[in-house]
């Protein structure tokens, strides 16, 4: 984990977010280019392919990240285990 709290997956997550928001812009400018309201377009595509590629979720990472505090290190190593499963494989020496 950086000194910030925040995640390399994380920052490379906004960036790649942020890239997509940039072509969004261009892409929806030159879509509505002879539209008056080509501006207003084109942030609204920027924003729909910034949320599609995973910006909100980063942003939201980093807040809670900022709200909390940076989490002990050791924790970050390992994953949450949300449950156990058990699978028992009885051997009765009767098969081949």
């Amino acid at each position: 984990m950086a000194a910030t709290g925040v995640t390399m997956e994380g920052k490379s997550q906004l960036r790649f977010a942020l890239a997509a928001a940039l072509a969004g812009l261009a892409w929806g400018y030159m879509r509505h280019r002879r539209e008056p309201r080509a501006p207003l377009f084109a942030a609204l595509q920027a924003l729909e392919w910034f949320v599609a590629y995973g910006g909100a979720a980063a942003l939201i990472e980093r807040a809670r990240l900022a709200v909390e505090g940076p989490e002990d290190e050791v924790f970050d190593e390992f994953e949450r285990i949300t449950h156990i499963r058990e699978e028992i494989d009885e051997r009765t020496g009767t098969e081949g």
